[in-house]
């Protein structure tokens, strides 16, 4: 349905025709988009011009008329202007009835501005031009148009530049170019690029240990070398970390650069109260990295616990923990499973228990079955006694195998003297310390080549 214009205002006439012959000279679809962007998406004016828009890119004929602004008038005068809402793009469907006070303000200003295709909606025609063409609307909508001349005329510029051609020399660096970062499994794919990684190769950390936990992945290519790194790198070096160290370290714990620094300094503040020496320290972090992400009520209580249960004093405490830091650490269950073992299953009492811990920590993290098999061979096939087992505790940590075949080889040369007080006597540690070559000339008195082939009749 077509509605006519009667009774507009000539000044917002004019304006509209202004705002109207602009777009008609430049690019309609990028202004469309420009005005959309920048906030006219619900105005009256917006709305009324995407519906202008769309009646011009169907009407090629319309557009190719009207390119001076006489052209334009008469077309108006014709009754090319369209008042409702266009649902069909022919052109040949227009009005041919206008105003004839519109088409005479029109004639007569036709040097300094055009009209095109205005679209009206059915009902209050005068009230719906005034407000589309009111208040801030019409200002910021002629200076969008003027920031888009300045942008095509740029444009325009830059397609007349010549471009190279495809089979021309570039003398341009383009190493930089590449390819959308894709998900990865590894850190391979950013080492050229992250200086991070870069910097932990040269510590010596292992980086494809760290690949199978793909958080760990994330964080670091998240962190800063010089911003997240170096502040912890420089703490441990403050507690006595030797540099070779630092790769070892940061492999076994990697998301030390996860904990807060005071945390950390409380740490060490906390061994240095209980009179571990820096030397103590040292030894601590190096032998357990994760001991640094243990809270320090954790370490006390685990302290607490090897202190009460074994009835040891502090120097006591303090040499095992600088021996085995990481059975301070070590899962609590496992460790209460292998007390019970040494103490009810092997029948050992509190001080050989004592004396087994402190030297050798090692068997309550070994697994259970290991030591008990262990025990029962040394004790039942090689007839040593608990006192001299709690002496000589390291053989509980070697494995039953090896303990048969030597002992084996010792019963067939009639070396198997086990008893300290009698001659030829044979030191269990001896027995199960060394490799093959060392037992047989220091203890065996026998050749390797024997050895060898006794072992094939086993």
């Amino acid at each position: 349905m077509y509605v006519y214009i009667n009774h507009v205002s000539a000044d917002m006439t004019l304006l509209k025709s202004y705002i109207i012959l602009r777009l008609t000279y430049r690019r309609i679809s990028g202004i469309t988009s420009c005005l959309f962007h920048n906030g006219l998406s619900n105005s009256n004016f917006h709305r009324n011009f995407t519906t202008e828009c769309d009646e011009e890119k169907a009407s090629n004929q319309v557009s190719k008329d009207c390119h001076s602004s006489k052209d334009i008038a008469s077309k108006i005068t014709r009754g090319y202007v369209n008042v409702s809402k266009i649902e069909n793009s022919e052109s040949s469907n227009v009005s041919k009835e206008c105003n004839e006070s519109i088409t005479e303000k029109v004639t007569s200003r036709e040097s300094v501005m055009g009209m095109d295709c205005i679209g009206l909606g059915e009902h209050d025609t005068n009230k719906t031009v005034q407000e589309s063409l009111s208040g801030s609307n019409l200002k910021e909508t002629i200076t969008l148009l003027d920031t888009y001349d300045l942008k095509f005329n740029d444009a325009i510029k830059i397609e007349d530049e010549k471009l190279p051609g495809p089979l021309d020399k570039c003398n341009e660096d383009l190493s930089h170019i590449g390819p959308y970062i894709t998900p990865t499994f590894n850190f391979a794919k950013f080492a050229d690029d992250s200086i991070t990684i870069q910097k932990l190769v040269d510590l010596g950390v292992d980086l494809h240990k760290l690949e199978k936990h793909r958080d760990l992945v994330e964080m670091y290519l998240s962190l800063d070398f010089d911003r997240d790194i170096k502040p912890y790198i420089t703490f441990l070096h403050d507690c006595g970390l030797q540099p070779e160290n630092l790769g070892r370290f940061i492999t076994k714990n990697p998301r030390i650069f996860k904990e807060d620094m005071d945390d950390l300094h409380t740490r060490i503040r906390y061994l240095a109260a209980h009179l571990f020496t820096p030397p103590m320290i040292q030894r601590i972090i190096t032998g357990n990295p994760l001991w640094l992400s243990c809270e320090t009520q954790k370490i006390d209580r685990r302290l607490g616990h090897f202190q009460w249960t074994f009835k040891l004093d502090g120097d006591q405490i303090r040499y095992l923990a600088t021996k085995c830091p990481k059975l301070i650490t070590y899962n609590m269950m496992h460790i209460k499973e292998n007390t019970f073992s040494v103490k009810e299953e092997m029948g050992f009492n509190l001080t050989e228990i004592k004396r087994i811990l402190l030297d050798s920590p090692l068997v309550w993290i070994n697994s259970r079955s290991k030591i008990v098999n262990a025990f029962d061979y040394i004790h039942n096939q090689m007839n040593i006694s608990h006192k001299l087992i709690s002496i000589q505790s390291k053989a509980l940590t070697y494995r039953k195998s090896l303990l048969h075949s030597r002992h084996q080889f010792l019963v067939e040369l009639k070396r198997n003297q086990y008893d300290p007080t009698k001659p030829l006597y044979v030191s269990l540690k001896d027995v199960v310390g060394g490799t093959d070559i060392e037992f047989c000339n220091n203890v065996a008195k026998a050749s390797i080549d024997t050895y060898n082939l006794f072992l094939k009749t086993i």
